[in-house]
């Protein structure tokens, strides 16, 4: 398994004694991609794997798939029947006191709430007590490696030159009195993404009042043309073409003339400095060598849009976990859908992406940038920041 060392240092930074993993058919992906198993490899039986600080992990598989697990355990522990497996993890605990499993208490943090209550009863009838492996999980799969930095960056430059590339197309066919749709932002969005060599990609155009949905798709039957006094919000995403490599994730609003409504600029301005407050938060705590929790994130930015009197247009959070899948399973700035407590370590990655929607006004503003921690300080990886409404 890659990252052990890691893995049972932060083990031992929690005061833990291990970590179990627990795996029945494909219900805990994270103990699958911490362990590297593939899904296929999985089994019908349900297995475990217990981490300890120090030393080996040990593994507890069921007696009929021994010979499957031959080359990737060749010494584990087998079971047959239900008492074999209590007594099976009892063994491969070895005493152990206090571990973490996939566990969320009061369902805090969901992405990691993978392992039902009753396997977490039996650990704990064993005299064990179970705590969140929430950390744990950042640092086994959120934790970028240099290569995935750099593949990072690649998808980051690609996205904002097809930033650039559709405001510059959908201005010169306005200024040429063409007639741009939604659907075919996205069609040119497509093409720049092929040209650029990006995978896995990814994207929204919304115009005027689809602008306040903030997962607005746009179909046929809602495609909708832009037109002189509109406002545009594209919200696009990527990854360089390869397995491991990490997602760029960015959001810019554009208004189609010269002068935009006040009204629409005074709320880019208050989304605007909820994303500056959010990135200054973090820069002053974390260079001051102070730890910086997800739930304090989302707490500022959410404030100064609340002073503003825009809280109850602010919907979502402020940020989430960017990896190889888009969404990553690290810590999200979050205090409204869920109160994310993770903290924000090294080698972690995320956006911050504050917003107004405004369906009775007819218009939304969402803000991304895409960030990274490093050793003391958060490093924006989307620049150059938009501080402006970009006019086209």
């Amino acid at each position: 398994m890659q990252r052990l060392s890691e893995i049972q240092a932060a083990i031992c930074a929690e005061g833990l004694a291990g970590w179990l993993l627990y795996e029945f058919r494909g219900l805990n992906p994270i103990a699958l991609d911490v362990l590297g198993i593939p899904a296929a490899r999985s089994g019908s039986r349900r297995w475990a794997c217990f981490i300890p600080a120090q030393g080996e992990p040990r593994w507890l598989v069921h007696a009929i798939e021994l010979g499957g697990w031959q080359s990737v355990v060749p010494d584990a522990l087998s079971y047959v029947s239900w008492a074999d497996w209590r007594e099976g993890l009892r063994a491969i605990l070895g005493g152990a006191q206090r571990v973490a499993m996939e566990v969320s208490p009061g369902a805090a943090i969901p992405y990691v709430g993978r392992v039902d209550a009753g396997t977490v009863d039996l650990v704990r009838s064993l005299g064990v007590e179970v705590v969140t492996s929430a950390d744990l999980v950042q640092v086994a799969q959120a934790v970028w490696t240099p290569e995935q930095l750099a593949s990072h960056r690649r998808a980051c430059e690609g996205l904002l030159a097809v930033k650039d590339a559709t405001f510059a197309h959908v201005r010169d066919a306005l200024v040429a009195g063409g007639k741009p749709t939604e659907l075919s932002v996205l069609a040119f969005m497509s093409e720049q993404f092929e040209l650029r060599g990006l995978a896995g990609a990814g994207a929204i155009a919304a115009v005027n009042g689809h602008a306040a949905n903030p997962h607005y798709f746009p179909r046929p039957d809602s495609d909708t043309p832009l037109r002189r006094g509109d406002l545009l919000l594209i919200d696009l995403w990527a990854r360089a073409s390869r397995p491991d490599a990490i997602y760029g994730d960015i959001t810019w609003t554009a208004f189609a003339g010269a002068e935009p409504p006040a009204r629409i600029r005074q709320v880019f301005e208050v989304v605007r400095q909820a994303r500056d407050a959010a990135v200054a938060f973090m820069h002053q705590r974390l260079k001051t060598g102070q730890a910086v929790y997800g739930y304090e994130v989302d707490d500022v930015a959410r404030g100064v849009i609340t002073a503003a009197g825009f809280g109850p247009y602010f919907i979502h959070r402020t940020g989430h976990s960017i990896g190889t899948m888009g969404h990553g399973n690290g810590v999200n700035l979050d205090n409204l859908e869920t109160q994310d407590r993770r903290r924000l370590i090294p080698g972690v990655g995320f956006s911050v992406e504050p917003g107004i929607y405004l369906p009775e006004e007819g218009f939304g503003v969402r803000l991304e940038i895409d960030c990274y921690v490093t050793e003391n300080d958060v490093e924006v990886t989307t620049l150059p920041l938009q501080n402006e409404l970009a006019l086209i």
